[in-house]
């Protein structure tokens, strides 16, 4: 039967084509915030089961929220507002940590606020950390700094 460890999937895949894969995790994750979608959401995320990539983490400026269910809960409570994602893709970044990891960073804007309330719309460095699972790529940290 075939190891299903993610360190031995990644020696069959090029750096390059890893580098591509959690770009396109990071749209996927764009187009799920801007539809509000959290199933979609869901599937980006690590699952907490995952042993080796431990506890999803969500660090903003009101609070830090461990685990998959906060994170979740943190999306939920944006989504039920304005929210809309707008990151600078021009200006993406990603290197590898590790065989098995790779940190993101994107200048982002959004627009947020409470329905029915006009929105403010703040700039943030988005940075991320994607860790290899045995499903693909999924992010496992979510921390974005206010730039400026």
């Amino acid at each position: 039967m075939p190891s299903k460890n993610p360190s031995d999937i990644a020696e069959a895949i090029s750096p390059e084509d890893d580098l591509a894969e959690v770009r396109a995790l990071f749209v996927r994750q764009v187009e799920a915030e801007n539809d509000h979608d959290l199933a979609a959401i869901a599937e980006i995320l690590i699952e907490e089961a995952s042993v080796r990539a431990g506890q999803t983490v969500f660090v903003a400026r009101i609070g830090r929220f461990l685990g998959r269910d906060a994170v979740l809960q943190r999306f939920e409570n944006n989504f039920r507002g304005i929210w809309k994602f707008e990151p600078d893709m021009a200006e993406f970044y990603a290197t590898h940590l590790s065989a098995d990891a790779i940190f993101v960073s994107v200048p982002t804007s959004v627009t947020m606020g409470p329905a029915g309330e006009t929105p403010r719309t703040g700039r943030f460095l988005v940075n991320q950390v994607a860790v290899r699972t045995s499903r693909g790529w999924r992010f496992a940290a979510i921390v974005p700094v206010p730039m400026g």
